[in-house]
């Protein structure tokens, strides 16, 4: 790894003594940065959620955006954040063609796991996913698949992993423990709406492997990368397929909105930079991420709009669903319990205003 932007680090830091880190992988490649807004939405709400890191994670994803801008070679970067510091380093991008010609071995872990809720967050409490991956590798295989108690399969140490019966892929949904990757979200976009195959979130056990055609795994360094077995199951290598959705999540990172491209489009069609005083999206648009819609819903507060204003607009490849109403009369709509705006207001991520106020605004409505 080749550090490239570091804070403070200090060794009394949890992250060192108890593993309370979080961090992110990204991908650049053709000089593309994959799915930043993405990553960066994840490690703000991690930090949020898990009070790691709070104090250096606007800098963070400052330093990160900038360090993204300036590579222009094909790598792998991270972003680890703590209560001390964070670092960004770079390695290497090993994958090679020949890997997803050949496809990936996969060892069955013995020991399985719990209902932990703290898998589904991507840690630095990685000791369990280390020594999995490299007594896999020891023994022949490129990664270990992880059980829960009931014997179904998780993920595996470093990776997602969706298999393929007929004309129907099986990918855990997000009630799984276990960390559902930013790679697996795109990916299953673009096979259920972009390619038409059918999605099943059944879990699959692991009496039930050789029922399946094909696998994969994929995390957002290797993309989607094709399975040749599990244990002593063999599977048919799909190269194809797996070139065909990685060349399309490299179309789709190039679009990827963030949150600046939507106060900048709300700037230029609607209002004043003087009448804005917050712009939050709501639903699934929190994400801006791949959707069978493409569509973001986005809500604007200011001070003159009487009544209000809703436009549905074409841009940038998505549904832009825009409403704007002034505080007063959404302080009126909020207090006669407006369902749909109070719901939107509940469910959003602010993107421009104060955020202190809003964090208020949220609460007057949680408390009524």
């Amino acid at each position: 790894m080749i550090l490239l932007s570091r804070g403070v680090l200090n060794w009394d830091d949890k992250a060192l003594k108890f593993g309370l880190g979080i961090f992110e992988t990204l991908l650049i490649k053709n000089k593309q940065v994959y799915f930043l807004e993405d990553h960066i939405s994840r490690i703000l709400a991690s930090s949020e959620k898990l009070d790691i890191g709070k104090s250096f994670a606007k800098q963070a994803v400052h330093d990160l955006k900038q360090t993204c801008s300036d590579l222009k070679e094909d790598q792998i970067i991270r972003l680890t954040l703590c209560d001390s510091g964070y670092s960004i380093e770079s390695r290497e991008l090993t994958y090679t063609l020949d890997n997803y010609k050949n496809g990936f071995s996969l060892e069955i872990y013995p020991y399985k796991r719990g209902e932990n809720p703290m898998l589904r967050y991507k840690t630095t409490s990685y000791i369990e996913n280390h020594i999995a991956r490299e007594n896999a590798k020891n023994s022949g295989f490129d990664d270990a698949v992880f059980l829960d108690y009931k014997s179904n399969i998780l993920e595996t140490s470093i990776a997602n992993i969706i298999f393929r019966k007929k004309d129907t892929f099986f990918i855990n949904g997000e009630n799984a423990f276990m960390l559902s990757g930013i790679a697996l979200k795109n990916i299953r976009g673009i096979l259920g709406f972009e390619l038409g195959y059918k999605l099943s979130e059944e879990m699959v056990n692991i009496e039930e492997i050789e029922a399946f055609d094909e696998a994969f795994i994929c995390n957002s360094a290797m993309n989607m990368m094709p399975v040749k077995s599990i244990g002593n199951i063999s599977y048919n290598i799909n190269t194809d397929l797996a070139i065909t959705v990685n060349d399309l999540l490299e179309v789709h990172s190039r679009y990827e909105l963030s949150h600046d491209d939507v106060i900048e489009f709300v700037r230029a069609h609607y209002l004043s930079d003087e009448d804005i005083k917050y712009i939050f999206i709501t639903g699934s648009s929190k994400r801006l991420g791949y959707s069978k819609q493409r569509d973001v819903d986005v809500f604007v507060f200011d001070n003159d709009t009487k009544e209000q204003n809703r436009s549905l607009v074409r841009h940038l490849g998505y549904d832009w669903d825009i409403n704007i109403f002034s505080l007063e009369l959404a302080d009126k709509m909020i207090h006669e319990n407006i369902k749909f705006l109070v719901k939107a207001i509940t469910e959003s991520t602010l993107i421009y205003g104060d955020e202190e106020d809003f964090e208020n605004l949220k609460k007057v409505i949680s408390i009524s």
